[in-house]
């Protein structure tokens, strides 16, 4: 409706017959009848009461990567400061095994350590430990809730959904206060975890696991889908593992570094401290080298004692990002 008509008001008043094509009869005799203030006016006031914000689509303060999903929330409520940066969601099993609490848990701090945002829904099991990885380090984090907000779900997580507010993090819904959440409110949220991000990781995952649901909208909205492998004879991770086939394997903090782009941003950032921050990054090990002058892709693999393929990785990254380029069969430095 909107992209038909323009405007939320230019939808409200129109006749039924010009609504019907884009919604059943019962709205469109809602809409023709218009907005109703006085319910607006109340659920306002309760925002206000709640010190909650509201966040219009096209408005001040509405997060661009929203808007450039699909299927976008018209507004959002948000309790707390929504962090500027790059975001990253992380999702995966309520119940997960030791081993994937402990990995997310590490992988989060080691990102939000590099200014990365992370996301994700407040959940128990592997949601909860992405929260506390990035709290552990005084990273910020953001909670996208499948329900209203004066009341975070679930009830055991609200002491960790007050350490999100405390360290200049979030809380988001778009759903208005006093909705409880239903079923079918995870895979809407869902939408909106990886909505917010520039990339999704999946630490651990059933067959069946709602966590899936995350995954498709990550490539539906074309952001990259990241997956950290587990053991191939366990459930726990039977869904996981299958989105191998299609998404990044993340090994360790620094395959999930270039997934979100961080490495990049960092380097735009401040390009002449780049080297300094990560001296023994992969990266930053190339770029040295290249110091000194042009080099093979061979001598490279020789001198750093790196494999070829994962050489051919990090220098495609490089040249992404404007740092080298390829004259021949030499790499050269630009920057």
């Amino acid at each position: 409706m909107l992209g038909r008509f323009g405007s939320p008001g230019a939808i409200f008043g129109r006749a039924v017959w010009e609504l019907a094509a884009y919604c059943n009869a019962t709205t469109a005799a809602d809409l023709r009848r218009g907005p109703d203030l006085v319910a607006a006016g109340h659920e306002l006031a309760e925002v206000r009461k709640l010190g909650l914000s509201v966040l219009v689509r096209g408005g001040p303060g509405f997060p661009r990567a929203l808007e450039e999903m699909p299927d976008p929330p018209l507004l959002i409520y948000l309790r707390g400061t929504l962090p500027s940066g790059p975001m990253l969601a992380m999702v995966g099993a309520r119940r997960p095994s030791s081993r994937a609490r402990h990995v997310a848990r590490e992988l989060a701090a080691a990102l939000a350590a590099d200014g990365v945002i992370i996301v994700s829904g407040l959940a128990y099991g592997i949601d909860a430990a992405a929260h506390e990885g990035a709290l552990s380090v005084g990273g910020r984090t953001v909670a996208v809730l499948a329900s209203g907000l004066e009341r975070p779900t679930p009830v055991g997580n609200r002491g960790l959904a007050a350490r999100i507010l405390a360290g200049q993090g979030a809380w988001i819904s778009e759903y208005p206060p006093g909705q409880k959440y239903l079923p079918f409110h995870f895979p809407e949220r869902n939408r909106l975890i990886s909505g917010l991000a520039r990339a999704a990781l999946v630490v651990e995952a059933r067959e069946r696991s709602g966590t899936l649901w995350t995954a498709q909208h990550a490539l539906d909205q074309g952001r990259d889908l990241g997956v950290v492998p587990g053991p191939t004879d366990s459930d726990l991770c039977r869904g996981s593992n299958a989105l191998l086939r299609t998404a990044h394997p993340i090994l360790d903090a620094e395959d999930l570094r270039v997934l979100v782009g961080v490495i990049a941003a960092r380097k735009a950032a401040r390009p002449d401290q780049r080297e300094l921050e990560f001296p023994e990054s992969m990266p930053g090990r190339v770029l040295a080298e290249l110091r000194d002058g042009p080099r093979g892709a061979d001598e490279l693999v020789r001198t750093l004692g790196l494999p070829a393929d994962r050489l051919a990785a990090v220098l495609l990254d490089l040249e992404l990002a404007g740092r080298i380029a390829r004259e021949g069969a030499r790499v050269v430095l630009l920057r």
